[in-house]
């Protein structure tokens, strides 16, 4: 049963996760994908992830396919090279409105290609929202922040709505680190005039972090050999 009061589904009906490496928006992405599936929604995600080889959505393929959504990504067997190889059904999700499709977008080279299918974003509404992570060099301070946006937004020729805040160490996260990352970026959405969309609070510390902005429990789903 879809359940269209949810705040997952709100606005526009393609979400776009864009920062840097170490942002932690794959695994935001996959978990927003998933959670808006379970609503009923027909959903999709997008990968254009291009030019780093980890911690890409593609690496979930399985596991959101198996919930029944559909990925969008490179063909398999080019799926861990380091080229700008975009997928060739994006064109078609992005273009019809009874999909819900999450869109996981890197920096650099992916906000750039990104930027060619300006005119396909005009005619289908988006909400494009850049990820923070003030555990990481790019964006450690108000002003990295700033300036990411605006070389992001630039690049990729879209209009960024409002930042999330995901200040994390992956399994080592604590609440003073959610807390510290938090007032960085309510500095630089000051800045910036945007909206704070949410605070991204690993499921482990849920209910211990304190804050008036919209929650989102994060489950890790990405697994890797090297971490324990």
């Amino acid at each position: 049963m879809q359940d269209t009061d949810s705040p997952l589904i709100q606005g526009a009906r393609i979400k776009i996760f864009l920062g840097e490496f170490g942002s932690g928006k794959t695994e935001l992405a996959v978990n927003y994908a998933l959670q808006i599936k379970g609503l009923g929604f027909k959903t999709a995600i997008v990968d254009i992830d291009l030019v780093k080889p980890y911690f890409r959505t593609r690496e979930n393929r399985s596991l959101l396919e198996k919930n029944g959504i559909e990925v969008v990504a490179p063909e398999q067997r080019l799926e861990s090279a380091d080229l700008p190889v975009l997928p060739h059904n994006l064109t078609r999700v992005l273009s019809q409105p009874d999909y819900q499709v999450v869109m996981d977008v890197g920096g650099g080279m992916a906000a750039t290609v990104l930027g060619q299918f300006n005119e396909l974003f005009t005619n289908n509404p988006y909400q494009a929202m850049l990820v923070v992570n003030t555990c990481r060099p790019f964006t450690s301070t108000a002003a990295a922040i700033v300036e990411l946006f605006h070389c992001i937004e630039h690049a990729s020729r879209l209009k960024i709505a409002g930042i999330i805040s995901n200040t994390n160490l992956a399994g080592a996260t604590t609440e003073q680190h959610i807390q510290t990352g938090l007032a960085i970026t309510e500095v630089a959405a000051a800045q910036l005039a945007l909206p704070i969309h949410c605070v991204v609070i690993p499921e482990w510390l849920s209910g211990k972090v304190s804050t008036h902005y919209p929650i989102f429990i994060l489950k890790p789903y990405t697994q890797y050999p090297w971490i324990g």
